[in-house]
């Protein structure tokens, strides 16, 4: 992509009736609907209010681009779509007739860019697939990769870590094709203490890449590509697979090119491809898994530019059967910490920056604030050694299920155990960060049998995701809030225990995100319940009744009935949740 492109877009705006060479040709261009010709041969026809382009119309401008989307004050403001003389479309939010908020661009030579932009420019989070099929999700500054990101080359290494002005800079990882990887420290596209080497170029759309080939001490890449061809290159020269459109391909690996400028690149059989291949799409979509000559046949997976993953069962390109993965939960080896004393052990756990779903904004952020309100005397002034929490890359399947039972193993039959869990997900399980589209997910019912193997009198799980409702200095602290913390600890000593799960929606429904809330609905009303607004009868303590009747009602009014908040379980209403401070 060429940052003096988009530099070079116009902010086009019109007075009207001011140059006799311009005319209304059709309608009401005052107030109303018309068609307005400009005297540089410009056409516009769409709304109008005030002698401006106000509302939805059409510019067709004398270059060849044209845009169709919402109008302000003569300015493209909002949602619209901008085609490009030269083929490339912007789809996506406009801000003072610039490209700004989150849009796609396809581009004509192939690959498409589809994330946040600021003033014409791709900049903060978002997904660039190139014309050859590699990928790079992550951040961008001016459109130039900068900081953390992830890379897929088209020899399927991957690269995750840490990037400046498009080289790998920082902090990162290489995995390459054949399972073997290079960690460390990085400095302009060269790893530190390695001598792998770069070529930079220039791919369509003019945003630098790299296009690497492999030194005497680093040529697993080539050998990856000879085992693929069957062949013993040189491994100091890198293997190049077959032209099958040139050339006809036979029980071997080649390139194919289909008419759309879809690639195949895989095994062959009778001249078709046929095996387990890769597809990119181009529309930037990836398909890896097997395949019959024109369409997925048999298990595979789709990879789809939103960031969907979708694994499955295919049969002439359609999708036949869903494949799931489930993993035994490991054994427990922890042993209760057994005394008298009224103990609250938690594991929260938010997950936003996804490697195969779409990025959420703020599930980590409510994660740290359920955490800080835990830290703190209304919650009960929990001390570093009884909460565990899990952000992002931290928060993989296992180290959920390992924090848990080493957690909640901990408890005897006096204390409580509290899970909050703020990430995607669907039907039947929540996605931890390593989830692929096939393996990872943490079902719901592991969570229940993870929370039934507690001894805790009290059990409380708090889960803000999609389809979540299918389920059914910490001494200083106690000395300036000692009575308050005594009274809550006393109450949940003596008030009859149980289980209850607080879910953010029922099944079918997601859960929301909100820019202006800067949260997650669900866990913005939790919050704000546990610090206080749920205590309905003003006795200073928060019962789990209290909290979800607060959540319900409030995200109900503010989702206008989208998001239904539910309570499951065998659980005691007058189980305490949360202490309230005196002003």
């Amino acid at each position: 992509m060429n940052k003096n492109f988009f530099l070079a877009l116009l902010c086009l705006t019109f007075t009207f009736h001011n140059n006799t060479a311009a005319q209304c040709i059709s309608g009401n261009c005052i107030s109303g609907t018309g068609t307005y010709v400009y005297p540089s041969g410009a056409k516009y026809s769409g709304q109008f209010s005030a002698s401006q382009i106000n509302g939805i119309g059409t510019l067709w401008m004398k270059s060849g681009d044209t845009y169709t989307g919402q109008w302000s004050n003569n300015y493209k403001e909002g949602n619209g779509i901008f085609k490009f003389a030269n083929g490339d479309i912007y789809k996506g939010s406009f801000v003072h007739s610039k490209f700004e908020g989150l849009g796609i661009m396809t581009y004509n030579m192939g690959g498409s860019y589809k994330g946040e932009w600021l003033k014409n420019l791709p900049h903060g989070k978002g997904v660039y697939t190139y014309a050859n099929g590699e990928k790079y999700e992550g951040l961008l500054t001016e459109g130039v990769r900068q900081g953390f990101g992830k890379y897929y080359y088209e020899d399927r290494s991957v690269y995750d870590g840490q990037w400046k002005d498009n080289l790998r800079d920082g902090q990162g990882t290489m995995v390459y094709a054949d399972g073997k990887k290079n960690s460390g420290t990085w400095k302009e596209d060269k790893l530190s203490g390695n001598n792998e080497q770069t070529l930079a170029a220039t791919t369509d759309g003019g945003s630098r890449t790299k296009i690497r080939w492999n030194s005497p001490t680093n040529s697993n890449i080539a050998s990856s590509n000879q085992e693929a061809n069957g062949s013993n290159q040189d491994s100091n020269k890198p293997a190049v697979l077959k032209n099958c459109n040139d050339a006809v391909c036979n029980n071997e690996n080649g390139v194919y090119i289909f008419k759309d400028g879809s690639k195949y690149v895989g095994p062959f059989k009778n001249g078709n491809p046929y095996g387990k291949g890769i597809v990119y799409y181009a529309n930037g979509d990836r398909y890896e898994g097997e395949w019959d000559d024109i369409a997925p046949q048999g298990q595979g997976m789709m990879y789809f530019t939103s960031g969907r993953v979708y694994a499955a069962i295919w049969d002439h390109g359609r999708p036949v059967k869903q494949l799931d993965q489930r993993l035994a939960l490991p054994t427990s080896k922890t042993t209760p910490d057994q005394n008298d004393e009224v103990k609250i052990w938690s594991v929260v756990v938010g997950v936003a920056r996804y490697d195969h779903m779409p990025v959420l904004k703020y599930a980590d952020d409510d994660a740290y604030q359920i955490y800080a309100f835990l830290k703190s005397p209304e919650g009960g002034a929990i001390p570093d050694s009884q909460i565990k929490i899990l952000i992002d890359e931290d928060a993989t399947r296992n180290n959920i299920i390992n924090a848990i039972q080493e957690q909640f193993g901990k408890a005897d039959e006096n204390d409580v155990v509290m899970l909050y869990y703020s990430g995607h997900g669907v039907n039947g399980a929540f996605l931890p960060i390593d989830f692929d589209g096939y393996n990872n997910k943490l079902y719901h019912d592991e969570v229940n049998e993870l929370m039934a193997s507690s001894h805790a009198k009290h059990k409380l799980c708090l889960i803000d995701a999609c389809y979540a409702g299918n389920m059914s200095d910490a001494n200083a602290v106690k000395a300036d809030f000692s009575a308050s913390l005594n009274n809550y600890y006393s109450i949940l000593n003596h008030e009859k225990g149980g289980t209850a799960f607080i879910l953010s929606c029922k099944n079918r429904e997601v859960s929301l995100e909100d820019s202006g809330l800067r949260q997650g609905i669900f866990s913005h009303y939790l919050i704000r319940g546990l610090k206080g607004d749920a205590d309905r009868d003003r006795n200073k303590v928060v019962t789990v009744q209290e909290l979800y009747d607060f959540i319900s009602t409030q995200v109900k009014a503010y989702t206008g009935n989208v998001q239904n908040p539910l309570i499951e379980g065998n659980y005691n209403p007058n189980m305490p949740v949360a202490t309230i401070r005196d002003k």
